[in-house]
């Protein structure tokens, strides 16, 4: 299996979601796009989720949506996650309840 370098490097998986940023306020939680557009009524899941960190946490990630194949094998499904990214709230909710989001954030190693 190939190694991937040591030295001075970070490293960060690449997944197939949408880029969020995620704050944990005093009273809530928001979610924001890339674009700066405020996406919490869309991803409602995580932002309950979100709730159960200490006020103060900000996430930089991605939202993610995992789908089972017919072999029942679960993969992150972009085309899933795109269709609640462009839903409206009511939709989002429905979409939420088949197919849950999960939160993807980047962790660096190296020295």
């Amino acid at each position: 299996m190939p190694q991937l370098p040591t030295g001075p490097w970070a490293y960060e998986i690449k997944v197939d979601g949408h880029r969020t940023v995620l704050w944990r306020t005093e009273d809530g939680v928001r979610l924001q796009s890339r674009t700066g557009r405020d996406v919490t009524a869309l991803w409602m899941d995580l932002a309950v989720a979100a709730m159960a960190l200490p006020p103060g946490v900000i996430l930089d990630g991605e939202a993610v949506v995992y789908v089972a194949d017919d072999d029942g094998t679960a993969r992150i499904s972009f085309g899933a996650a795109q269709s609640r990214a462009l839903s409206s709230p009511r939709r989002a909710r429905e979409l939420a309840a088949q197919h849950p989001a999960t939160y993807v954030t980047g962790v660096r190693t190296g020295s």
